[in-house]
């Protein structure tokens, strides 16, 4: 497995401007590099001989990336993913039995149950795909905001005793430190709670509503963040979904309403409480447009920094206009890995690693495959790790 050592001084040479040996490399097969799949022998499509050999590569030569901790400490946000239930307590939701829909489909049910109703999640998943699809979200119409608004809220906070562990190791790591925590955007959140065309529709026809939803996740999220950052929780903290307002999803006026003031609010917070803290945002779209409004809030580094035509930028320019002032991580796309071929490959890595120049970036694919990954993929994953090593080296 990677070396956490010298991929924690890597990094935090990147973000702190200091000299690196070389350019710090995400892993471009859905495999950690902190991980051993010698040991671990992990069964289904990663068995396979290829994903095997390209694993072994990842753990030699890519860095476990912010926020990676080998210590854990105790979850404090809901389990549920991207906050469906707004961090209603535990007492409240009921996971249903799975049921099985298909020769390898299983929905899966999750009821929140409020003084005025039962509120509802549902997804499917299939064996082998490591990902789910949404067929039910909980909001649906004016009445299941009020639901959702009327079950009693109460934040327990876990013993501080039990972040004794991480203290130690980010004490222990000290300005080489890569640990740290994850914020839920809020905007993230609406898009978990209602479908995506509710919420068009909303921010138009009941922004109060929209507004009712956003102030109260700040509300939560501000208490439950001061307490990990009182427990010690950082320097790093990783921001997801702020992409659902950026361009082309919303325009600037929605990312001025839903974004700056609700994550932007978390950012400052988090800067004034620990001034060694670090926020990283994950972004797809056309976040040229934006880069702007993320130094405005305190960001100091986001991706994937995609190209047109999924993005607006090159790597180029995104590294000329951010001039130091945030860490660029990217630019390789998901669609050059799987169509491409290796030596087209290599070009996108050697122009991503030396145009604008080889500080403040990481060599980054904009995703990985949720599942079997093709023999190409797996040949331009190859290719991506050499180049990322022949040029990225200072």
């Amino acid at each position: 497995m990677a070396n956490l050592t010298q991929s924690s001084r890597r990094l935090t040479a990147v973000h702190r401007g200091r000299p690196a040996d070389r350019v710090p490399m995400c892993s471009p097969i859905s495999w950690h590099p902190m991980r051993d799949i010698d040991a671990e022998k992990p069964g289904g499509w990663r068995s396979e001989p290829g994903f095997v050999r390209l694993a072994h590569l990842v753990q030699e030569h890519c860095d476990p990336l912010p926020t990676y901790c080998p210590v854990k400490f105790p979850r404090v946000f809901s389990t549920i993913s991207y906050q469906r239930f707004l961090e209603a307590p535990d007492e409240f939701i009921e996971k249903l039995p799975p049921e099985k829909v298909g020769p390898r489909r299983t929905r899966h049910t999750t009821v929140l149950h409020t003084p005025k109703g039962d509120l509802f999640w549902a997804y499917d998943e299939d064996e082998g795909i490591e990902t789910t699809w949404d067929l039910r979200k909980p909001i649906t119409c004016p009445a299941d905001v009020e639901k959702m608004l009327s079950v009693p809220y109460r934040f327990v906070p876990p013993a501080a005793a039990e972040f004794d562990a991480f203290r130690a190791h980010r004490r222990e790591m000290g300005a080489d430190c890569i640990a740290g925590g994850f914020v839920n955007s809020m905007v993230a959140m609406l898009c978990g709670m209602m479908s995506f065309e509710t919420l068009l529709e909303w921010v138009l026809a009941e922004p109060g509503l929209v507004e009712l939803l956003a102030d109260t996740w700040l509300e939560r999220t501000k208490e439950k963040m001061d307490f990990l950052q009182a427990q010690g929780v950082g320097p790093f903290w990783h921001f997801n979904g702020v992409e659902r307002a950026s361009p082309p999803m919303m325009g600037p006026r929605q990312w001025a309403e839903l974004v700056v003031p609700y994550d932007g609010a978390i950012m400052r917070r988090i800067k004034a409480n620990d001034p060694q803290a670090l926020i990283h945002v994950h972004c797809h779209g056309r976040v040229g447009t934006l880069l702007d409004s993320f130094i405005e809030m305190g960001v100091d580094s986001i991706d994937p920094v995609e190209p047109p035509p999924q993005g607006d930028i090159d790597f180029a320019s995104a590294k000329r206009r951010a001039a130091g002032r945030l860490v660029l991580y990217g630019n390789i796309e998901f669609v050059d890995m799987e169509r491409g071929s290796p030596d087209e490959i290599e070009a996108k890595v050697r122009r991503a690693i030396e145009d604008g120049g080889k500080e403040h970036m990481v060599l980054y694919p904009s995703a990985a495959p949720h599942e079997r990954h093709s023999e190409k993929f797996l040949a331009n994953a190859q290719r991506y790790i050499e180049a990322g090593q022949r040029y990225g080296a200072m």
